[in-house]
């Protein structure tokens, strides 16, 4: 449809008047001040589909440019796979073991163990950290052939770190004489799961720099066809108590041979 415009001035005609001989000139009238043509346009079948089909592709573009990223708090160690579960661990598997990993926790090239397989840590602390141990040809059968739990925590209790230090020192502050570092056990307790029997320790312990006011470390171990696979998790006290307490036992004692 033709644009609809308003002239910038008109021209009056003569109009004319009964009882009048004379004519009246023409008088042109002042210009006005000019509008915005409107422009009325009817769009074919086929530019109005192309249109549509543009807007949905537009909208769609806005919607992936909204979506949240997955590097998000909880989501950035998933580099195994979605978070399966609302609680946010996400299942690992090792050669010959599996358990829940938290999905804040990121893998590390860190092996401060001999025999280690892996080592997680937070991604937001790397005091909290999970390994795990595998010891081939370790010549028991089960676990139970390394005697009771506490003979066992004797032979693990380079875990739990050695003190360096060797000078003397006064007994104070809860440590022994010379002592400059604690270790108190405090919980020790067996499970059994598919005919395999399963060790399992929580330890405090503390140095005498009081950091963090010490370090919470759970053991989980049993032997499968010869082989010794042992779980260790570890976080600073304090943090200890604003969660990791809940997502390490959660890990802990979901530890499983095959």
């Amino acid at each position: 449809m033709a644009a609809i415009t308003s002239a910038s001035s008109a021209v009056v005609a003569r109009p004319t008047f009964a009882g009048k001989t004379e004519a009246l000139r023409a008088r042109a009238v002042a210009p006005v001040s000019a509008k915005r043509a409107s422009v009325v346009t009817l769009a074919s079948a086929d530019e109005t589909s192309r249109r549509a089909a543009l807007s949905v592709f537009t909208a769609a573009g806005a919607a992936a440019a909204a979506k949240p990223s997955f590097a998000a708090y909880g989501d950035s160690a998933n580099v195994f796979g979605s978070t399966t579960n609302s609680s946010g661990f996400i299942p690992y598997s090792g050669d010959g073991y599996a358990f829940l990993l938290p999905a804040k926790y990121n893998p590390s090239r860190e092996r401060p163990f001999p025999n280690q397989d892996v080592y997680f840590e937070d991604n937001f602390d790397a005091v909290s950290n999970i390994s795990v141990l595998i010891e081939p040809k370790c010549g028991k059968s089960k676990i139970e052939d390394f005697g009771s739990p506490e003979s066992y925590l004797e032979k693990i209790g380079f875990l739990l770190g050695q003190q360096s230090y060797n000078g003397q020192t006064r007994s104070e502050g809860g440590f022994a004489a010379n002592k400059v570092s604690a270790a108190a056990v405090l919980d020790v307790f067996t499970k059994s799961n598919k005919g395999k029997t399963y060790y399992y320790f929580e330890v405090l312990t503390r140095t005498a720099d009081g950091d963090e006011g010490g370090r919470h470390q759970l053991i989980a171990a049993t032997v499968s066809d010869g082989t010794l696979y042992t779980m260790k998790l570890q976080s600073g006290d304090k943090r200890w108590f604003k969660g990791q307490e809940r997502d390490l036992k959660q890990t802990w004692s979901s530890f499983t041979v095959a």
